[in-house]
């Protein structure tokens, strides 16, 4: 019996060790069928020089001209050069934010690689939304972020110290005047607010001389764009040196230090000027504003500035654009603006992803995008380019000038309750008369201790 039973089990082991053996060896034939299909693509990549051939990665750009332009050449470009298809969203400045965050907390995979705005990558890194490129940073020996103009670098791609983006669109605002119409009247371009207000009246005083359309200025009172002015003003009045700040509205310690006596005189002053802008003026921002000076109806303005640059260079604007002249804005700091371009941690193709934002953001690109798009130079090769000195050489130098002078509003986790909140909200309602300069001033400093405490700032 025992006999018998051995010999049943050696029987049954050599079965199973053959079952094994040909399964094994299913696995192995596939292997060695799958391994040369492998080889005969990578050689295949190797040959056509597209590392990436077969890629699709899926970029939400913003509306924003300049750069969409960019992204949208990009789509054929880096086909021809990685192999990466390439699939486009877009969206103005006033959704975007909100489609991403609703698509980033589905967890769908919607983007890859986003276009963003400097406020929104604080709270969208904390949420773990973007990855950090530190690691590819760190891995690719031919990326040089001294490349870069330091503070597009920093401000617009930095948060906590990660490197969640490289930066893509960097401005400072710009006042825009009229050469000819100010050397006709004799008017110096104003750098104080006691010269921009001389400018106004003087253009008030003397209407009869100028067509019944025609404004010495034109300035964006409308919900989106409108108070910054302000805020520009107060920047200009505050005392740098009474805090270690970098913004006049948190310290280091991002305790709130907003000076409401001022900030209620900024916004007061810019009530009492409203009467001297064209009649609608509270429904103005970028466009209507844009729009306004290219159409020959005001003197002065001031505006994000590679917008009207483009518009400018269009030859059915050369008249204008000859006779246009650009100056820092005259009666206080002006706000800085910029966007990077970022990669989504639920991205699949890390290692193109990489590669794509890297070669978006180089100075060969940098250089092409600003003199064919307008897009915001961010690399310091650009300022200086010989070739750009002709036609863009006083432009460059004044956009150059307000960059390194202007204050970025900031970047905490909850920036974007100052912009798309109701910080922002209070500050226009401020600026249109709806609520008195004091009132508002109050309700703005409140609320920033509410955003404060919202990112985790417990206020003294």
């Amino acid at each position: 019996m025992r006999k018998g039973f051995i010999i049943l089990l050696a029987i049954f082991i050599c079965c199973a060790v053959g079952a094994v053996s040909v399964y094994a060896g299913g696995d192995k034939e596939k292997e060695q069928k799958a391994a040369p299909e492998a080889a005969e693509k990578a050689v295949e990549k190797a040959k056509t020089g597209k590392p990436f051939d077969g890629v699709t990665l899926r970029i939400f750009a913003n509306s924003h001209e300049p750069m969409l332009k960019a992204n949208k050449w990009s789509v054929d470009v880096v086909k021809e050069k990685f192999g990466i298809t390439l699939l486009m969203d877009e969206a103005p400045y006033g959704t975007q934010y909100e489609k991403a965050t609703s698509a980033f907390v589905a967890g769908t995979g919607q983007y890859d690689i986003i276009v963003a705005a400097h406020q929104w990558t604080g709270g969208w890194t904390e949420a773990g939304y973007l990855e950090p490129l530190d690691p590819f940073i760190k891995a690719d020996p031919d990326f040089d972020p001294s490349i870069y103009v330091q503070k597009a670098y920093n401000i617009n791609s930095t948060f906590s110290g990660k490197q969640v983006g490289l930066p893509f669109n960097m401005e400072g605002r710009l006042m825009f005047y009229r050469k000819d119409i100010f050397d006709q009247e004799g008017l110096k371009v104003p750098t104080t607010i006691n010269e921009w207000m001389n400018v106004l009246e003087y253009f008030e005083k003397n209407k009869s001389k100028f067509p019944d359309d025609f404004y010495g200025a034109c300035y964006m009172y409308g919900a989106e764009q409108g108070a910054a002015y302000p805020f520009e003003q107060y920047w200009g009045l505050f005392d740098w040196d009474s805090a270690n700040t970098t913004n006049g509205f948190w310290d280091e310690n991002f305790q709130n230090i907003m000076d409401v006596d001022l900030l209620a005189e900024s916004f007061q002053f810019w009530q009492d000027v409203k009467d001297y802008f064209p009649s609608g003026v509270e429904t103005f921002n970028l466009p209507e504003a844009y729009q306004f000076y290219v159409d020959g109806k005001t003197a002065m303005t001031e505006v994000w500035p590679l917008t009207l640059y483009g518009m400018l260079l269009d030859p059915a604007n050369e008249e204008i654009r000859k006779n246009t002249g650009v100056a820092n804005i005259g009666y206080g700091r002006a706000f800085s603006g910029g966007w990077a371009i970022c990669m989504v941690s639920t991205c699949k193709n890390k290692d193109a992803a990489w590669e794509y934002i890297k070669y978006m953001t180089s100075a060969e690109n940098d250089l092409f995008f600003f003199r064919e798009f307008g897009k915001g130079p961010s690399v310091k090769a650009t300022y200086a380019d010989p070739s750009l000195k002709d036609k863009y050489g006083e432009w460059l130098k004044n956009q150059s000038e307000a960059i390194a002078a202007a204050v970025s509003c900031g970047k905490i986790a909850t920036m974007s309750e100052f912009y798309g909140g109701d910080f922002w909200k209070i500050a226009g309602q401020t600026m249109n008369g709806h609520l008195s300069a004091r009132e508002g001033a109050e309700m703005m400093v409140k609320e920033m201790d509410g955003i404060l405490e919202r990112a985790g700032y417990k206020q003294q």
